[in-house]
C-alpha cells in the first residue's frame, strides 16, 4: 500500500487515472483509511475543477507605445521617490 508521501507525489496521476489498476486500488485503500490524504486529494480535485471552470486570462490590447509610456511613468515615479 502506498505511503502518505506516495499519495501526495502521485495524486494528480491518481485523479487523471494515469496509474495502473493495481496502484489505483492501493491508493483507494489508503484514501479509505487516511483522512489526511483523503482531504488532500479532495482539495486537489477541487482546485483542478475550479481552475478548469475559470475563464482564461486574456492579454489586454495595449500597443507597444502605450507599454513604453507606462514604463517611463514608472521610472519617473521611482526617480521622484528617490529624491
Amino acid at each position: 500500500m502506498p505511503s502518505c508521501k506516495d499519495i501526495t507525489e502521485h495524486s494528480s496521476d491518481y485523479l487523471d487515472r494515469n496509474l495502473p489498476w493495481w496502484k489505483r486500488m492501493g491508493y483507494w485503500l489508503h484514501l479509505a483509511m487516511c483522512v489526511h490524504c483523503r482531504r488532500y486529494v479532495d482539495q486537489l480535485k477541487l482546485t483542478i475543477d475550479t481552475i478548469g471552470k475559470s475563464p482564461e486570462a486574456t492579454t489586454p490590447n495595449v500597443s507597444p507605445e502605450e507599454i513604453q509610456a507606462i514604463v517611463e511613468k514608472m521610472k519617473q515615479s521611482t526617480k521622484n521617490k528617490d529624491s
